[in-house]
């Protein structure tokens, strides 16, 4: 794939993710405050499985070549 194509993909996912979180949360009647928590949140759990991948990966990847 090219870059412009995971970031289109990148993009798609993340106003995915804004839309969900923020119809989910106005029938709360919550403040912007807690939604920016929400998201913030829901990105960790998603960042944290990427990043333990891609450091097993790289870890795998240049263990083998040495």
């Amino acid at each position: 794939m090219k870059k412009t194509d995971w970031f289109f993909s990148a993009f798609l996912i993340i106003m995915g993710l804004t839309c969900l979180l923020f119809s989910a949360s106005a029938f709360g009647h919550e403040s912007f405050l807690a939604f920016g928590r929400t998201l913030f949140k829901v990105c960790m759990w998603a960042a944290c499985p990427i990043v333990l991948f891609g450091s097993l990966y790289l870890w795998f990847h240049y263990r083998n070549k040495g």
